[in-house]
């Protein structure tokens, strides 16, 4: 595996040499915070600004959240880790980004920290997934070796009964605050206005009551169905610790059990809700 350090000298290189030929207009990758555990997401617009770009064990930032953010056109870089890269591809897929607008600077890299513990991310509670599925430029060499089950992390949970999960999930979301940190961090919640926010019509209670938790994180997780890429961000992002991504799980494994597809993994493949296959089972409709 390449030294971090390795990954981020190769990621200046490559950032400066796609602003100093025109190529993009704007490399997102990760910039300096107040002290090394923190770093933060980063727009480097000028040659100038590459100085700034750092990467370390603490760049788990999923970086597709701010590809959306840019009008149609944008020439675009952006460094992306395994499980950043599928959120990627199912923005190419979903039609918010062209292809041909972006370099992707892939990082392949595992043993990264959480910024608030310092403790290594566990790589159950992602995708698991070492290497970008998708790039132009390798920052790094592939690892090789067997990825842990993203799904292993669900057991607990599957060996509870109905009613012992949703006691579970009531206790969890009974907790949140209504900060919205979960959608901000999230790379495939880009709708504007988000249903949260429309006033007419109100599709849902925005105060942190749990009625109106539940309408907003059951439609957000439906929303997420067949897109959801497990960065993990979510979980990451909640100030109060909910686990959100376990729910996410849990629909990941069904789209994957039902139709035979992982959210992001080819760019030539349609989102699963939006495809038909005639061998697809019908039993979930009987």
């Amino acid at each position: 595996m390449t030294e971090i350090k390795e990954i981020e000298k190769n990621l200046k290189q490559e950032a400066r040499k796609l602003l100093e030929s025109g190529a993009v207009s704007v490399v997102l990758a990760y910039g300096r915070g107040y002290d090394e555990q923190h770093p933060m997401p980063f727009a480097a617009t000028q040659v100038s600004d590459v100085d700034e770009i750092v990467f370390n064990e603490y760049c788990t930032p999923n970086m597709a959240r701010y590809l959306t953010k840019y009008p149609a056109g944008t020439k675009m870089a952006v460094a992306v880790k395994g499980c950043d890269s599928r959120a990627v591809v199912v923005l190419i897929q979903e039609g918010k980004v062209k292809r041909e607008d972006l370099v992707i600077l892939g990082i392949p890299v595992t043993g990264m920290k959480e910024q608030r513990t310092g403790k290594e991310v566990d790589a159950t509670l992602t995708c698991g997934m070492p290497n970008p599925v998708l790039y132009d430029i390798l920052l790094g060499t592939e690892i090789h070796g067997e990825s842990p089950s993203p799904y292993d992390v669900l057991a607990e949970l599957d060996a509870k009964t109905g009613d012992e999960r949703w006691a579970f999930w009531k206790s969890e979301l009974s907790r949140c605050i209504r900060c919205y940190a979960c959608r901000k961090a999230c790379p495939m919640c880009y709708c504007d206005p988000c249903f949260i926010d429309q006033t007419k019509p109100q599709w849902g209670d925005k105060t942190p009551s749990f009625d109106g938790n539940l309408m907003y994180h059951l439609t957000r997780f439906y929303h997420l169905a067949g897109r959801c890429v497990d960065c993990g961000e979510c979980t990451r992002a909640c100030p109060v610790n909910i686990p959100l991504n376990l729910f996410h799980k849990y629909m990941a494994r069904e789209c994957e059990e039902m139709f035979n597809q992982k959210a992001g993994m080819d760019v030539n493949a349609k989102p699963v809700m939006v495809d038909f296959k005639v061998e697809d089972s019908d039993t979930l409709i009987e």
